[in-house]
């Protein structure tokens, strides 16, 4: 049985398109590619930040519960500040609780894990390996295969992504830190389709905010139980991590409203974007030199995004704000 709607169409008008509904889309479609790629920027700020060596001591566990936990206290404060109610809609708790602590929070502690066995170059070309597992997984959940401009701008994230990485040089990793970049993507994968299918009618400020919270008590549990529990030194290390939280709040609100109007696999191939920005950030902020090979990868993930952003989606009511 299908686990939720189609998230895509292959191109062209579909039985049940109305044509008073297909300018609607077409807006709809844009503005869900605009704030997605708007959170990829976002998050390859914080990738920039997290290389940075400043907090290459913290504890992963330590660190990544200090940074959700920052996102979920201000989430707290901007959905008190303007009046919002912080529960979710009626039967999604659990969901956005389970999407957060095994979702989220697993993905980034194994990307964090595989960081530590290999170079950041090559983890983050196996990671970026996630579009196709989205593609794959919603067809197996039945959620639809990808149209051929969905398909085409899914071979064009996946190839740029791979030249801006392996422009960086250095690809080298251990079998287990392979082991740990491929379960991060599939980790992401499974999250983002859960999130499209599993969370419909809660807004994005308060799934946001749930799924933090959830994620930064998993791993402020499994430091405290493993033994890696140690505070960052403030400021030279909290002020970093916490800048780290500030961001995630608004790239996981502006994800979960991309992923709300395009859909797990459109939204994850635009957000093949990321490693662009965090090449161009570490060119302005560390001093990293910008290679040509991040320049062509830019172009094929940017044409890829483009190209996924426009492609027809499904119409259909908002399912929140």
């Amino acid at each position: 049985m299908p686990i939720g709607r189609p998230a895509y169409q292959t191109d062209g008008p579909k039985p049940g398109y109305h044509a008073s509904a297909m300018p609607a889309q077409g807006h709809r479609d844009v503005a869900g590619g605009l704030l997605t790629a708007t959170a990829a920027i976002l998050f390859g700020t914080i990738v920039t930040i997290g290389r940075s060596e400043g907090i290459r001591d913290v504890p992963v566990s330590a660190l990544l519960a200090i940074r959700f936990g920052a996102a979920a206290m201000l989430l707290v404060l901007v959905l008190a500040a303007s009046r919002q109610p912080i529960r979710p809609a009626r039967g999604e708790l659990w969901r956005l609780l389970l999407l957060g602590a095994m979702g989220y929070g697993v993905e980034s502690a194994f990307f964090f894990l595989a960081l530590g066995r290999g170079t950041a170059a090559t983890v983050t070309l196996l990671f970026y390996t996630y579009p196709v597992w989205v593609a794959v997984l919603s067809a197996a959940f039945g959620m639809g295969l990808p149209g051929l401009l969905v398909g085409g701008s899914l071979v064009a994230a996946v190839a740029g992504s791979g030249v801006v990485v392996a422009s960086s040089g250095g690809l080298d990793i251990t079998r287990l830190g392979i082991v740990f970049a491929l379960t991060s993507a599939v980790t992401i994968s499974f999250f983002l389709i859960g999130l499209e299918a599993l969370v419909r009618r809660t807004p994005p400020l308060v799934s946001s905010m749930w799924i933090a919270l959830s994620a930064s008590a998993g791993h402020t549990t499994f430091a405290l139980v493993s033994g890696t529990s140690r505070l960052p030194a403030w400021p030279d290390e909290g002020l970093p991590i916490v800048a780290m939280g500030v961001l995630t709040t608004g790239a996981f609100s502006l994800l979960f409203l991309g992923v709300r109007r395009l859909g797990a696999v459109r939204a994850s191939i635009i957000s093949s974007l990321e490693p662009v920005a965090a090449a161009i950030l570490a060119l302005a902020f560390l001093g990293e030199l910008l290679r040509p090979g991040v320049l062509l990868g830019g172009l094929l993930i940017l044409g890829g995004a483009i190209a996924a952003s426009l492609a027809r989606g499904v119409p259909e009511p908002e399912a929140g704000p």
